[in-house]
């Protein structure tokens, strides 16, 4: 149902923390895939990926095609590396992809609040989140293919498309 593309840059920590509740849906069926997306990692970002029975991808090397190619589900969610979807964000997202044709486009995840965090701590925290996948994106593949173009980037995917806002949470990634 759901291909996970994690575009990663050093994350090591990051993408160990948020595996485990990704493969958990991976065994219930949910999740058909996580693709993690190196870009010349330093680190032991590729090795975590590769424990976790995720795919790499050289995102160096390879375009958008060839990243949906490789993907198997028919939706396509990007995450950055270390955040958690929070609350019934499944639920959700079947909602969002079950609805009337034409009706389910692009969409993303409201930022949730983590609750061990100060106001402050929150607000700094935030301010470091940009990029068109700081909330998400959830696309289907088809559209994505339809939109993508020869050598085009990933962080281009997004760009001019119509998003929703889904009703389920996003935790942002802890500070590095």
């Amino acid at each position: 149902m759901l291909s996970v593309l994690v575009p990663t840059h050093n994350d090591e920590d990051r993408l160990a923390h948020m595996l485990p509740d990704l493969v958990r849906h991976a065994v219930s069926g949910a999740v058909s895939d996580v693709l993690v997306l190196d870009h010349d990692s330093s680190d032991e970002t590729a090795r975590v990926g590769e424990i976790a029975g995720c795919t790499i991808i050289d995102a160096s090397k390879a375009d958008v095609s060839a990243m949906l190619d490789t993907a198997r589900g028919l939706w396509i969610l990007v995450l950055p590396p270390g955040a958690r979807l929070v609350g019934d964000w499944l639920a959700a997202v079947e909602t969002h992809i079950n609805a009337p044709t034409g009706a389910a486009g692009a969409a993303r995840f409201r930022m949730a609040r983590d609750p061990g965090q100060s106001f402050w701590a929150r607000l700094f925290a935030r301010r470091g989140l940009t990029g068109p996948f700081a909330r998400g994106f959830l696309i289907s593949k088809a559209q994505a293919q339809a939109l993508s173009r020869p050598g085009m980037t990933l962080d281009a995917l997004p760009r001019g498309v119509a998003v929703r806002t889904l009703r389920a949470g996003l935790l942002p990634p802890a500070s590095r």
